[in-house]
């Protein structure tokens, strides 16, 4: 099964390609231009990379938020179209879930994105059993907020996203050697990635059709009470 990845949730433009051998070609790019613009030109390069064309593919994997919302409706919108011109299913896959998959052995990854007015949205990870546990759903918070409910988390906590970089002094600041970083390199999805887990994700039938393929958007007020909530009463996500 051949599935490309598309990822424009952040600054970079990144698509990748995942077939039975692994990941078979990747490219991404940060410029001026506007992912619009630069898209459909990498993915045609891609799959000259991969000696493929587009016939070759089996289903295409985008990222579906959180993130910048005119960066994801450009690649939902490409996703979706290609889905339908090709007749191949379509998998939206979570920003957040691509940026801990690589971080395998961490056990508490933070993945934080940066939201409006000083929020983020985070997400909690377990990545000690391999692929990543979801241990608290996605929330959008201010940074300050987030910090207050896990200052006091006994473990060393693991941040990666643009997020994390952005807001790196505070998490410093209020957690001290308990926080620990990603590379910069590190802080932003691969269309690599977004090919794999999609790929995984469409081999267990989680594949959709492209009409009914949306972006994940995140409610701040619900988020929050929730995330409330779930301080209250239960510590052992910390």
């Amino acid at each position: 099964m051949n599935v490309l990845g598309i990822d424009t949730s952040g600054p970079f433009c990144t698509v990748g390609l995942a077939g039975s051998d692994g990941v078979l070609a990747e490219r991404s790019v940060r410029g001026q231009k506007i992912h619009s613009v630069r898209l459909l030109p990498l993915i045609e390069e891609l799959l000259d990379d991969a000696g493929l064309l587009k016939g070759n593919l089996d289903g295409v994997a985008v990222s579906a938020g959180p993130g910048s919302f005119t960066g994801l409706r450009v690649g939902l919108t490409t996703a979706r179209t290609l889905a339908q011109v090709l007749d191949i299913p379509v998998v939206g896959v979570s920003s957040l879930d691509v940026l801990v998959y690589p971080l395998c052995g961490a056990r508490r990854v933070w993945a934080l994105v940066p939201a409006r007015r000083g929020e983020v949205y985070a997400a909690l990870y377990d990545c000690g059993g391999g692929a990543p546990d979801n241990v608290f759903p996605p929330a959008a918070l201010e940074i300050g907020r987030l910090l207050g409910i896990i200052k006091d988390a006994a473990e060393p906590q693991v941040f990666v996203g643009e997020g994390a970089e952005l807001y790196d002094d505070l998490i410093r600041g209020e957690l001290g050697e308990r926080a620990r970083f990603c590379t910069p390199a590190g802080n932003y999805p691969r269309g690599a990635v977004v090919a794999w887990v999609g790929r995984e994700a469409l081999r267990e039938g989680r594949g959709r059709e492209a009409f009914s393929l949306v972006p994940e958007y995140i409610s701040p007020p619900a988020a929050e009470l929730v995330w409330q909530q779930k301080a209250g009463g239960e510590e052992s996500w910390r």
